[in-house]
């Protein structure tokens, strides 16, 4: 029933849908991988009789490409015999993946749009035996011909938030339905284990389907610069030598940005030689952030103007892809974006990439989809939340003023992000556990 009503609601809004996607296809926001979103999937894709079986892999864009690559990578050594494919849907998920997940996998492509018949295509076209999915990826018509089709389903480093949570709850058949096509549930908090058994209508009792098993984005391969790299790294973006930078990392609004600037120009009153590099989320913004700056008497170099800039740059804006979690290291601490209004999917960008650099990290109070994450730096005393200008200043003053406290904190995060690692291990295990469990009942 819930198939034949989840389908009916989609062509009743058939009309209004295609205007939509052609919008987003005419904007360019859509536009890349326009045939493999419709099921048009490269002869590399098609599965071919007696080939390898295939894990598919999804996640929908950046972030979640960054928390699926160690758990990638730990698949890979379970399952060496398999052709594992990644899918993404946006375009900023198929540039990270294309820099951190394509040495890991077989073939990339983009995910198909959820109407039957498209994922109907996929699934017969690629024939995956294992799917496994990112955080809140749920697709309900392609779970359900996935499991048709006698795939195994699984959500690792799930989350579900406390607003998605709300929204879900008033088409909880939709999603008890979906829910119900998924073999196991794992998920990074009992919070999330909650929500998660409470729209499925699964009962608390049930430990095997749903798993409580942690945050997969502590395994990133984030490497700790030393001094003579941060040093060569200071060089190469033309910054001076030894003035302390504040460094505002993934902001998504002039609204944000707005009160970054404010902040700097309140901290830079007392610390003067105060450099300030910011790193737009989306990076076809910066154009846009630089006009900014310079309203606010700022004089900003973009990451791709530095070949002609004159040296030192004491504003600079980050308009490259990847870079981000090694320039942290160049900081005196950080201001980690989408936190303050407006923000997006209810707030909230990756705390770790500075925390691994042993830099005191703050953010605002609009963080549902790092909720997990917030309370850890937070216990530990090395994430700070602030709600404005005036408390991103204070904190900046505090680190600035008082070098020996902030290292203590560095050791505190260092130390924070050692004791998390090995998530991403316990979920590959889980995925290759349910496999060998699946493989048994077979035979």
């Amino acid at each position: 029933m819930a198939l034949w009503l989840y389908n009916g609601v989609i062509l009743l809004l058939s009309p209004l849908l295609v205007l939509y996607l052609l919008r987003r296809y005419i904007s360019g926001k859509s536009r890349e991988g326009w045939a493999e979103r419709w099921g048009k999937l490269p002869s590399a894709l098609h599965a071919q009789p007696g080939s390898p079986p295939r894990l598919w892999i999804h996640a929908v864009s950046a972030g979640e490409v960054v928390a699926a690559v160690p758990i990638l990578k730990e698949l890979r050594a379970r399952f060496p015999h398999h052709t594992f494919l990644f899918s993404v849907i946006t375009p900023a998920g198929y540039e990270m993946a294309t820099q951190q997940a394509l040495p890991c996998v077989d073939a990339l492509f983009y995910a198909p749009l959820d109407f039957p018949l498209v994922v109907r295509r996929v699934v017969s076209i690629v024939r995956p035996e294992i799917y496994v999915s990112l955080e809140s990826e749920i697709w309900p018509n392609l779970l359900h011909f996935l499991k048709r089709s006698g795939c195994q389903t699984v959500m690792v480093n799930g989350r579900i938030s406390e607003r998605s949570f709300q929204r879900s709850v008033k088409v909880q058949w939709l999603f008890q339905w979906a829910i119900g096509n998924i073999d196991r549930l794992l998920v990074q908090s009992e919070a999330d284990a909650r929500r998660v058994r409470s729209l499925g209508g699964l009962s608390e009792s049930d430990g095997v389907r749903v798993q409580v098993l942690g945050n997969s984005k502590f395994d990133q391969a984030l490497h700790k610069l030393s001094a003579p790299e941060i040093q060569a790294l200071r060089s190469e973006l033309k910054l001076p030598s030894s003035a302390p930078i504040f460094v505002a990392g993934s902001t998504r609004s002039p609204e944000e940005e707005a009160v970054i600037f404010d902040a700097y120009r309140q901290m830079q009153s007392s610390f003067p030689d105060l450099c300030l590099l910011v790193a737009p989320r989306q990076i076809d913004r910066a154009e846009e952030v630089q006009e900014t700056m310079r309203k606010v008497g700022l004089h900003p170099i973009r990451r791709t103007e530095l070949e002609t800039a004159n040296a030192p740059v004491q504003h600079l804006i980050l308009d490259t892809m990847g870079e981000l979690a090694n320039v942290y290291a160049v900081g005196a601490f950080a201001y980690v974006g989408n936190s303050l209004p407006p923000v997006v999917k209810g707030g909230g960008q990756n705390l770790l990439q500075p925390l691994a650099h042993g830099m005191p990290v703050l953010f605002g109070t609009h963080t549902a989809t790092i909720r997990s994450e917030v309370q850890l730096v937070s216990e530990q005393g090395v994430g700070f939340v602030v709600q404005d200008a005036n408390e991103i200043a204070e904190r900046g003053l505090e680190f600035l003023r008082n070098p020996e406290a902030r290292e203590a904190i560095g050791r505190r995060a260092t130390e924070l992000m050692a004791q998390q690692r090995g998530v991403s291990s316990r979920y590959a295990d889980a995925v290759y556990a349910l496999w060998q469990e699946k493989g048994n009942e077979r035979h």
